[in-house]
């Protein structure tokens, strides 16, 4: 494991996807509102984060890899915070296109008493269009010696139906790995592509078998590797996650025991670790077990963060 590790600084990985910026609210809780029954939170600090796909491309870069960033921003103040942000953590940026039509995504949650109280959302969640879709595939066409395409999907309007054949076709076409990040509202676009990685929420609205019991999730992990012709891993929480690769059974990989603080970009920190120990030749099991590693990681930390490479070699 570690020596797949130390090989993560050579692997060059593209993050294509829904650019999102967090911002946490964090503040002080002792009395209700005397104007309706809600808390009062005394705002102690405030920050932001970069969210959705730039977490994911934060988490390659604080892992020992080179992360390539591909998004969409508004021409609002927000982007600059964002460029900003991703700078700060060696994101390469040049895959990001600035839409004076569309607003910067944002989340911004209030933490009070330790815990989540509000989240509020500002986005734009139209399609981008047929020329943007085309300056996405040029970009990644001028990165020599790409070794995996992550698809961050959060349904807010960056991933098409085009842009993802586009996708699949210059990735095997090339010998690049791509790994999607699914949304069930896209499930129709992925076939063909190398891993496939919902949650259990995700796999069972996609396979369309109510997960109940574990015998259930199987049979949706072995559904979905027959609709996309393509591995899946199936995230399920505190039961870990479960490896359904197309040449063989599937495998269960128990969660790393730990209390859970916060499980905000968690999803994002696994297909980040999945990325960069399958372009090291990683087995797909050995990828899982150091994903899983890096998602303890993760829940142990407040809001959106990105999990660094001297934690997950502590952690093995």
């Amino acid at each position: 494991m570690k020596e797949i590790l130390k090989k993560f600084k050579n692997q060059k990985i593209a993050v294509i996807g829904d650019l999102i910026l967090d911002k946490y609210i964090y503040g002080e809780v002792d009395r209700i509102s005397p104007e309706a029954p809600v808390p009062i939170v005394r705002v102690l600090k405030e920050k932001y984060v970069p969210g959705g796909a730039a977490n994911v491309a934060a988490n390659i870069s604080t892992l020992g890899g080179n992360a390539y960033l591909f998004g969409i921003v508004g021409n609002d103040q927000y982007k600059d915070i964002l460029l900003q942000k991703t700078a700060e953590m060696n994101i390469l940026t040049s895959g990001i296109f600035t839409d004076s039509k569309k607003t910067t995504i944002r989340k911004t949650r209030v933490i009070g008493l330790n815990q989540q109280l509000l989240r509020i959302d500002h986005e734009n969640t139209d399609y981008i269009e047929t020329h943007q879709e085309e300056e996405f595939i040029n970009r990644l066409k001028d990165i020599n010696d790409l070794s995996a395409i992550i698809v961050s999907d959060y349904a807010k309007g960056t991933i098409t139906k085009q842009l993802m054949l586009q996708l699949i076709q210059f990735s095997n076409a090339n010998g690049i790995l791509l790994i999607i990040d699914p949304k069930p509202k896209h499930k129709d676009w992925y076939t063909g592509s190398t891993l496939i990685t919902p949650n259990k929420k995700e796999a069972q609205e996609i396979s369309g078998i109510l997960i109940e019991s574990e015998n259930n999730l199987i049979k949706a992990g072995e559904m979905l590797v027959n609709t996309f012709a393509a591995d899946v891993i199936i995230t399920a929480g505190a039961d870990g996650m479960y490896v359904f690769e197309k040449t063989s059974t599937h495998n269960h990989i128990p969660t790393q025991a730990r209390e859970v603080y916060d499980v905000s970009g968690a999803g994002d920190t696994v297909i980040a670790t999945f990325a960069l120990a399958l372009s090291c030749k990683a087995s797909l099991n050995d990828a899982a077990i150091l994903a899983n590693h890096a998602a303890g990681i993760k829940v142990g930390k407040i809001g959106t963060a990105p999990v660094y490479l001297e934690e997950l070699l502590n952690s093995i």
